[in-house]
């Protein structure tokens, strides 16, 4: 080794390992030398040496006496390379030198990335960069938001590959106290490259096991819990697997948070695929969804009531349901439960169905008649869309509620009466008050109390279970032997919005027991639902349209014009239709229906399948 080059090494020991962690350390320890962290071995002629470097920080390499690491060579440049060094990670980058820069005895222009054992060649001099072998990085617990986005590119995959996946719920028991760097290194070693783990809440943990089925996690669950029995003993867990347990984020978290819930301190549930059911009269409602069961839980103490009920919901929800437990789990249940769907027929009808006529009343009353107010007497009434009721009509029924009594139709007597009326929408009646369709004094004695019962859409864990029941339902009133879903076709019915709801689930599924053999498929379903009725895109999620709504060929093109298909521009046009009649009569249906000579039954049907909203008449 030459002058220089001892000098060099001799500056380089004091001015890069000034840090004793990083450096090598000598005198202390016998003279022994021991290895920095992230160093540099130069091979120059016939000398070798070792240089540490701090974790941060430029090395320039060059023939410039004032550069980092000195090489006394001619074709290497004053200033010929820089080595950055950022938390022991270096990049090195040639600085315009005459000869070049190689890495692994590559030339390169630019900066490039360095890892351990990389050899660098500057001029004749040979350099290897080293780092000692450090730990892996500790794992990442994710946020909540973070780990549902991962999870949702898990769940993509797995469907797109048919592969297992479960979600993990581990409740601590610790009420918050919790020391979160002790329960990670608890579990970095029970933990697969490819989970997931995050917090949710200050004591619960989430992890997604991409690759496993249920039996799988449960085992890795004891695991889990075994390794953190001395940090926290109480610990208990829940597992869901896809698509069983939930074909969603949300569904799967939900699932298995429930399970956790129920598990014994140390011990390990699986997800509930036997759900409640709650009897009312002769039929049986399965409940799954959390919050199902508090809505049902408030039907049943307001049963117990006489307070007038309105219950809001889409088309299909159940809202003729929920008030049939309202009515059978009363005191009143003896007696009649009488409904009219207030859409359904005209002004003049509505009255004479509601408060009943004396013989001769009006042409073609040839004889009296009770009306259903007055048949229901210490029952229940069941006003289903008593947003389509006239300003008139509705002004009759205030008074009914306000004083307990009614009077018929050619009549001059009042006729006492005792019921409990249970009103239903699916549209926003408080919108209906500012746009003068409906009356505020009514609404306040309508609204005694409120239900608002959920779209299916949004009770993902009930779907899959309402849609194997139903489907068993229609293969035993056909006489045959019960179907089964496959998984791709639990992908399909999760992925689908049902705009009509669980009605609309039921009727797909009653086809599907008199068409399909042994198990149903994901392409059964989609052809089904394709033919139902046209699905509108905004119904859909973006994974559901590549199934049910395929890309339309290219229409023919003639002289340079281009066709569509006619019933595609009449069903637009009706649609359009519609919407401006429903905006000109203030969402009127039954007025609506008329200027356009269209049947009310007909008329209200279309609002449902183009999803239009009497709402729209304010704009």
């Amino acid at each position: 080794m030459n002058v220089a080059d001892s000098e060099q090494s001799a500056l380089l020991s004091t001015t890069l390992s000034s840090t004793p962690n990083e450096t090598m350390t000598e005198g202390s320890r016998g003279g022994s030398h021991e290895p920095a962290r992230v160093y540099l071995l130069v091979f120059h002629g016939d000398s070798s040496r070792m240089i540490p470097l701090r974790a941060d920080g430029d090395v320039v390499i060059g023939r410039d006496a004032v550069a980092d690491v000195v090489l006394s060579d001619a074709a290497v440049s004053r200033k010929h390379a820089c080595l950055t060094l950022i938390d022991g990670l270096a990049t090195l980058r040639d600085l315009d030198s005459a000869n070049g820069t190689k890495i692994n005895g590559e030339a390169i222009t630019g900066s490039r990335p360095l890892v351990s054992g990389d050899v660098l060649t500057i001029g004749s001099a040979t350099i290897s960069f080293q780092t000692s072998s450090r730990r892996p990085a500790a794992r990442e617990f994710l946020s909540l938001t973070q780990l549902q986005e991962h999870a949702s590119t898990e769940i993509e995959r797995s469907s797109r590959f048919q592969r297992p996946l479960a979600m993990l719920a581990i409740n601590l028991g610790l009420d918050g106290r919790v020391d979160r760097v002790a329960v990670a290194r608890a579990l970095e070693a029970r933990l697969r490259v490819l989970d997931s783990i995050g917090w949710s809440g200050s004591d619960q943990l989430l992890l997604v096991q991409p690759e496993t089925d249920a039996a799988g996690a449960r085992i890795a669950a004891d695991a889990l819990l075994g390794v953190l029995q001395r940090i926290a003993p109480a610990a208990r867990a829940g597992v869901a697997s896809w698509p069983d347990d939930g074909d969603d984020v949300d569904t799967l978290i939900g699932s298995a948070r429930m399970a956790a819930q129920v598990a014994d301190p140390g011990g390990v549930a699986d997800a509930d695929r036997s759900p409640s059911t709650r009897t009312i009269g002769t039929q049986v409602v399965v409940v799954a969804d959390p919050a199902m069961s508090r809505v049902y839980g408030l039907i049943e103490r307001l049963a117990k009531t006489d307070l007038t009920v309105l219950v809001y919901g889409e088309t299909g929800t159940g809202k003729e349901l929920a008030t049939t437990a309202l009515h059978h789990w009363s005191a009143r249940a003896a007696h009649p439960l009488v409904s009219l769907n207030c859409a359904a027929i005209t002004e003049s009808i509505v009255e004479r169905e509601l408060f009943g006529h004396e013989k001769g009343a009006f042409s073609g009353a040839v004889a009296t008649r009770e009306g259903l107010l007055e048949a229901a007497d210490k029952g229940t009434v069941f006003l289903d869309e008593i947003g389509e009721l006239s300003l008139a009509i509705q002004a009759k029924l205030l008074r009914v509620l306000e004083t307990k009594r009614l009077t018929r139709i050619g009549d001059v007597r009042e006729r006492e009466i005792d019921i409990r009326i249970v009103a239903a929408t699916n549209r926003d009646l408080e919108a209906a008050i500012e746009a003068g369709t409906f009356r505020r004094d009514l609404y306040y004695r309508l609204c005694g109390a409120t239900l608002w019962l959920p779209p299916l859409r949004d009770r993902r864990r009930e779907l899959p279970l309402l849609a194997q029941r139903f489907l068993s339902e229609a293969c035993s009133r056909i006489g045959r032997d019960a179907l089964v879903l496959s998984s791709t076709a639990l992908h399909v019915l999760s992925s689908y919005d049902w705009p009509g709801n669980v009605r609309e689930l039921k009727n797909v599924m009653d086809y599907l027991a008199a068409t399909c053999e042994d198990v149903v498929q994901a392409e059964q379903i989609a052809a089904r639902l394709r033919t139902v009725r046209p699905p509108m895109r905004s119904e859909m999620r973006p994974e559901m349209r590549s199934i049910v709504e395929p890309a339309p060929p290219e229409p023919p093109a003639a002289g340079g014009k281009t066709f569509r298909p006619l019933e595609d521009e009449l069903r637009e046009l009706e649609k359009r239709r519609i919407e401006e009649a429903l905006a000109a009569f203030a969402g009127n249906q039954t007025r609506a229906a008329e200027a356009i000579s269209m049947p009310l039954r007909t008329f209200v049907n279309k609002v449902r399948q183009y999803n239009l909203s009497p709402r729209s008449a304010k704009r």
